[in-house]
């Protein structure tokens, strides 16, 4: 049987203008795997511009909105929670949100959650004092699960393995942490980032400075806004003086949100962007003229704060970290605002939506213990 002529340069069996390599019906430029207008990068299944993210701990103050910048993104969520709750979203969200049930420490499970996973969100936060026992596993379960998945773990972080400096904090800052919480920040984030060296999975670590926003507990939020709200005195813990930059919430949630999308390091650590550093004083006094209440503030020391604590252990736990306020608080985030576009919201901003929560609250918020503790201990007519 006579053979179709061949043209110089063809392979037996090779159709005139296919390229060496290429699959019959197959375009120039694709890779094998790939659909037809698929872009590299991109999952079976998904649209273009669409991925699938997982966020771990998303019933949270900074997860659920997490969920709610996906969300708004066009991008199909999985919400982790420890008890599946519903989360608040609007009614056109609804059909890419999907909620489960998962113990963010049992790693088959959430590997079976975070399969087909672009990134993997861990925003989980365990209470203060059980942090030793509870962050190493569920870290390991969210590497394990973003590493079976082919995912990125995005983490979000403080800067407690920091300890003291002497300037601004950026991504470059060594470790030197000085308290048993910052040591263990350090560990974990050093784990993540030995994952990634290793190979095993990409790691974006988002570090934010003490947060305030509408439903956050955290050592200035309740003391400030909680007080504001009512008209009490604010107990000021550290120097009410010294340069800060406290972190919006809703700006910690779109760093991580934005950076799960969008980073290509293997090993990324990002700061969240901030406003230029105000200070302690000047946060009450936004927060007060907002609440109509005339200001009154104390401050107090580590000393004071570690005294209580012989009655209060969380206290004395919250002792070890009053430094942070005793220095310059500046945490600069103007790589990731410089490499994603990120801009960080007005204090003004921050403070209104803040002090309109305490006003208008889904429901009653109580006041942070740290400062139920001092204003008992100054009511009974101890010096503080």
């Amino acid at each position: 049987m006579e053979r179709t002529r061949e043209r110089p340069g063809e392979r037996p069996g090779e159709r005139p203008g296919e390229r060496p390599g290429e699959r019959p019906g197959e375009r120039p430029g694709e890779r094998p795997g790939e659909r037809p207008g698929e872009r590299p990068g991109e999952r079976p299944g998904e649209r273009p511009g669409e991925q699938v993210h997982v966020v771990v701990g998303a019933a949270g103050a900074t997860g659920h909105r997490v969920v709610r910048e996906l969300l708004s993104a066009g991008h199909l969520v999985r919400a982790v929670t420890r008890d599946g709750r519903s989360l608040p979203i609007r009614a056109r969200d609804a059909g890419r949100l999907e909620q489960v049930a998962v113990d963010a420490a049992d790693g088959v499970e959430l590997a079976r959650m975070c399969q087909g996973a672009h990134a993997v969100h861990l925003c989980a936060m365990p209470p203060l004092p059980s942090w030793r026992r509870d962050f190493p596993p569920m870290l390991d379960a969210a590497l394990a699960a973003a590493s079976r998945a082919g995912a990125r773990l995005v983490f979000a972080d403080d800067t407690w393995m920091y300890g003291k400096v002497e300037g601004p904090m950026t991504e470059a800052t060594p470790y030197r942490p000085v308290s048993a919480h910052g040591v263990l920040r350090a560990w974990l984030a050093d784990r993540l980032l030995a994952a990634a060296a290793r190979g095993e999975v990409s790691v974006s670590i988002v570090r934010a400075g003490e947060l305030y926003g509408p439903g956050v507990r955290s050592m200035i939020a309740g003391n400030v806004f909680g007080a504001a709200a009512r008209g009490r005195r604010v107990h000021w813990l550290g120097d009410p003086d010294l340069p800060l930059t406290p972190t919006f919430v809703d700006d910690f949630a779109r760093t991580l949100a934005v950076v799960g999308e969008q980073d290509l390091e293997a090993a990324g650590v990002w700061h969240v962007p901030h406003p230029a550093p105000t200070t302690g004083r000047q946060l009450v006094a936004e927060a007060f003229a907002r609440s109509g209440h005339r200001l009154r503030l104390s401050r107090h020391g580590a000393g004071e704060l570690a005294a209580v604590g012989t009655v209060w252990p969380l206290a004395r736990a919250g002792a070890d970290l009053v430094y942070q306020f005793e220095q310059p608080f500046v945490v600069d985030g103007s790589a990731a605002a410089a490499r994603f576009g990120l801009v960080p919201t007005p204090y003004a901003a921050g403070v209104t939506a803040t002090m309109t929560a305490f006003a208008h609250p889904l429901a009653p918020a109580p006041a942070p213990r740290t400062t139920q503790t001092l204003e008992t201990l100054a009511s009974r007519g101890v010096q503080l």
